[in-house]
């Protein structure tokens, strides 16, 4: 065996989650790393863009629905009332 062939053996690499290698010894990752606020609220962007898009659409819905569709007043589609006049509308047993 050749001294290369030895030291090609005895080197000493890890795999991370990704399958990167990275030498035992490298102290940039540490650098490069986001700071720990940057990561919760990417963390929690991620989590919420479901349920934020969801609530845009239903805002969306409601206002193509009411004014666009039923040709209804725009300062009427996101008044209480009108929502509950609509709710009693379908569910009143009469």
């Amino acid at each position: 065996m050749t001294d290369d062939r030895l030291d090609s053996e005895n080197d000493v690499t890890t795999h991370n989650h990704r399958g990167v290698t990275a030498e035992p010894e490298d102290d940039d990752y540490e650098d490069r790393r986001l700071p720990t606020w940057a990561r919760v609220i990417l963390w929690l962007l991620r989590k919420s863009i479901v349920p934020i898009v969801m609530v845009i659409m239903l805002a969306l819905g409601l206002y193509v629905g009411y004014v666009i569709l039923g040709k209804m007043p725009k300062g009427d589609v996101f008044e209480w009332s009108t929502w509950k006049h609509m709710y009693d509308l379908v569910f009143t047993d009469s």
